[in-house]
């Protein structure tokens, strides 16, 4: 169990990583980036006819986020959205799975920031509950969206203390990524900074790991009411030109960079740049 001060400097974390991407992602989605004001609550909020998401996390068994969202948060939030596509009159199923389309961004980005801080990939999924007793133990936090109109949205979430320990300096999780980190810089096995014989034996099992790889052509941000617009035959405009290297990404970060080729009628990469470790950081996807 991880002691007070360390449990409040993660939550803490959480807090600000979750506050950063929800605001992140309505920039993006509602053109406008809210300011988000939090606030620790000292116990589950009580209004029963909320909406209720459990949202997992693979490295932390048991640890989820709770989300806890009244009505006339999802509506209004997800009613944003929509209009900034230029899509008003929308029923409450759409409204509501807009909404949710938001806070999946949210979380992906939130697992993104997760993957860098404890040296593994995380992943984050979210589980709509009908009924559910929200947990006790958990540290609850509202979050107040507020928009340049002076409407707010309250959001609240919990944080089970599973998850929290796992993400103190002395977790098991972040002591795993120390040792890959060290390893991974050409210290040797033995060295007793990583671990000895057990830093030798952790690498040995990642080995046989497999990961998969992909290659990115380019990227593009585009408004959501152009992305409703695309059929058969439309075309994106990527931002690379034919002549710039394709990304290779493994686990969702740039390890190298490189030519398209075709082997025997597949398409292929030769690869012609290595990224360095601390610009793979700056590349996660």
């Amino acid at each position: 169990m991880a002691d007070a001060a360390e449990r409040n400097e993660v939550l803490q974390w959480l807090v600000r990583t979750l506050s950063d991407q929800l605001s992140q992602v309505y920039d993006t989605m509602a053109g406008e980036s809210p300011l988000i004001e939090a606030e620790a609550m000292p116990s589950a909020p009580s209004d029963t006819t909320a909406l209720v998401w459990e949202v997992g996390l693979n490295f932390a068994p048991g640890g989820a986020i709770w989300l806890h969202v009244p009505k006339e948060s999802w509506y209004g939030l997800g009613n944003r959205v929509l209009s900034a596509a230029g899509l008003d009159g929308s029923d409450d199923q759409t409204i509501q799975d807009t909404f949710k389309e938001a806070i999946d961004q949210a979380f992906s980005g939130l697992a993104r920031e997760l993957t860098t801080k404890i040296g593994r990939e995380a992943n984050a999924s979210l589980s709509k509950l009908t009924t559910a007793t929200l947990p006790a133990t958990a540290s609850w936090n509202r979050l107040d969206m507020i928009f340049s109109d002076n409407q707010a949205a309250p959001l609240t979430f919990g944080f089970q203390e599973e998850l929290v320990d796992k993400l103190v300096p002395n977790s098991a999780v972040a002591s795993v990524g120390k040792v890959a980190s060290g390893t991974a810089r050409g210290v040797p096995a033995s060295d007793p900074a990583v671990g000895g014989q057990q830093g030798s034996r952790t690498l040995d099992l990642l080995l046989d790991v497999e990961l998969p790889i992909s290659v990115s052509f380019g990227r593009a941000h585009l408004p959501l009411k152009e992305v409703m617009k695309l059929t058969t035959g439309s075309i994106v405009e990527l931002n690379r030109t034919i002549s710039e290297p394709v990304d290779i990404i493994v686990n969702n970060c740039v390890i190298a960079r490189g030519e398209v080729v075709v082997v025997e009628g597949n398409f292929g990469v030769r690869i012609q740049e290595v990224i360095s470790r601390q610009e793979r950081l700056r590349t996660l996807y």
